[in-house]
């Protein structure tokens, strides 16, 4: 006679096994659980309105759901986010739960952590404000960055109202002048250090760097005035002068008394005494990039006698 133990053995086996594999699909199969971490994103903002500061930028959101999902599952497939339809500009607190949370099919979403975002919600505005070039580096030896020019010296810029009530002026990009001997123009962008400021324009400032050979300065003395057209009948008082010029160092450092004459216009003036400023006239043409800055004396006495007088 066998034992009652074996009477329903096989019996038991199964109902083993069946146990074994509704624990599996239980626990295996749907009670996995993960935490990923996602974006917060905001929604519908109303219009001439910006998000400009928030507590968190992101949330953990604790999911629940098949281990064969949950293992193939990413933070870009779960949505977190906050609808501001309807809110007014201000200080504002919204509490978060699983209905801020958008997830895949099969997947449950548990918890959102933190609980709540803080944010500042503010109007959108527009200012113009002047652009300050940034340049680095210098020119080549013997040449200088005579000046710089802007196509526009004010750009248009956005965004929220209290972040452009203090905004002036912006810079540029850093343009670089090194080892230059000539004219340089570039297309640079400002240069902004509030993120939730941006250009309306964002092709950027065009930027020229007048590079040219270094211009130095030069006195010269003792350099006669003449009267023309030449007259007899014309005295001139003093007859010679001092000047001052300015230019590219290659040609004024050859420059000489002879390449230059000074002279008064007295073709048509009647007789008399006159104070006159002497006309600088340079002998040749590759001189004409050298300006005259002063006469000393500025003017001479030029007195025009009658035909008759001797």
């Amino acid at each position: 006679m066998r034992p009652a133990l074996f009477d329903s053995l096989g019996l038991k086996l199964v109902s083993l096994v069946l146990g074994f594999s509704l624990w599996y699909i239980v626990a295996g199969g749907q009670g996995a659980e993960l935490v990923l971490p996602v974006p917060l994103e905001f929604r519908n903002v109303p219009e001439k309105m910006e998000v400009i500061e928030e507590s968190i930028q992101q949330v953990d959101i604790r999911l629940s759901g098949s281990s064969e999902i949950l293992r193939r599952l990413t933070s870009q497939e779960i949505q977190a986010s906050v609808d501001l339809s309807g809110a007014q500009a201000g200080e504002l607190t919204f509490y978060l739960s699983p209905e801020n949370v958008a997830s895949p099919f099969g997947v449950r979403v548990m918890r959102v952590t933190p609980a709540s975002v803080n944010l500042q919600l503010d109007h959108t505005d527009s200012r113009r404000v002047h652009v300050v070039p940034r340049v680095i580096g210098a020119p080549a030896s013997g040449f200088e960055l005579a000046n710089i020019w802007l196509d526009s010296v004010e750009v248009e810029v956005m965004g929220p109202a209290s972040r452009l009530e203090d905004l002036e002026q912006v810079t540029t990009q850093p343009i670089s002048v090194e080892g230059l001997r000539e004219p340089y123009t570039q297309t640079v962008h400002v240069m902004l250090d509030d993120l939730y400021v941006r250009p309306v324009d964002p092709r950027g400032v065009e930027v020229t760097l007048d590079v040219r050979e270094e211009r130095i300065r030069r006195r010269l003395a003792d350099l006669l005035v003449t009267s023309y057209p030449p007259a007899a009948k014309t005295s001139i008082t003093p007859d010679s002068v001092r000047i001052e010029v300015e230019g590219p160092r290659s040609l004024v450092e050859v420059l000489t008394e002879d390449d230059i004459e000074l002279r008064v216009a007295v073709g048509d003036l009647e007789p008399g005494l006159y104070q006159l400023t002497p006309e600088s006239i340079f002998l040749r043409e590759e001189l004409s990039g050298i300006t005259v800055l002063s006469l000393d004396p500025a003017q001479v006495r030029v007195r025009v006698r009658p035909t008759e007088e001797k």
